[in-house]
């Protein structure tokens, strides 16, 4: 299994006025992130900034790009991919931040078996 890597596309402005205007940063509006799997190719993508959940996962579908993936975490803080491409195993987890992200999800690969478990140096954490 090959994981590949896609990069996000940004928000609309629209959406940014929005959260903005609303006060977006009072946590009555938080933005939301997801990542997409393709189990059978390996494909992988992030979204992040998202006004909602759906939105989220709709676009890490869609950056993921195969017609198989699938949301495979859904976060409204800090959400981060690991892989150990050998074992042909990964991990996804949320936290706090985005280094606390990933060591969550190193530590979860690690768990699951695989020895080499890092990031997609393409790919690192993200935080709404």
């Amino acid at each position: 299994m090959l994981f590949r890597h896609c990069a996000p596309i940004a928000l609309a402005i629209a959406s940014a006025a929005l959260l903005s205007a609303c006060g977006g940063g009072d946590g009555i509006f938080e933005n939301r992130g997801a990542i997409a799997v393709s189990e059978t190719t390996g494909a992988v993508a992030i979204s992040w900034d998202a006004a909602n959940q759906n939105l989220a996962n709709d676009k890490a579908r869609s950056l993921c790009g195969q017609s198989d993936c699938k949301v495979v975490l859904q976060f409204s803080k800090c959400g981060a991919f690991s892989v150990d491409t050998n074992a042909r195993i990964y991990a996804v987890a949320e936290g706090n931040s985005a280094t606390e992200a990933q060591e969550a999800a190193d530590n979860s690969c690690r768990a699951n078996g695989g020895q080499t478990c890092t990031a997609i140096p393409e790919l690192p954490a993200k935080c709404n």
